[in-house]
């Protein structure tokens, strides 16, 4: 279940990072080559390496999800700091 949790936390971040990535090219700069880029980073390859990780034998779909859920909790509470760091310095 160990190598299903880590796998999950680290899946989940490196699909966050590259959906910041990607978000960040297609909001902020007008290159059209990065943006697309990006999301074929994001969607096709990080979704095969999910099947991938699935079809492991010996790792836990549930710990994946414990450690999915992890991360997306992580990047939530990192989220609402910087909110509120924000909130209180302006």
């Amino acid at each position: 279940m160990a190598f299903g949790v880590l796998a999950g936390i680290g899946w989940g971040a490196l699909n966050l990072w590259c959906l910041k990535r990607a978000l960040g090219t297609w909001l902020g700069a007008p290159s059209r080559r990065h943006t697309v880029g990006w999301f074929l980073v994001k969607f096709p390859l990080l979704y095969a390496l999910l099947v991938g990780l699935l079809m492991t034998p010996g790792l836990s779909a549930i710990g994946f999800g414990i450690g999915l859920l992890i991360a997306l909790a992580a990047a939530v509470i990192v989220f609402l700091l910087n909110v509120q760091r924000a909130s209180q310095s302006a």
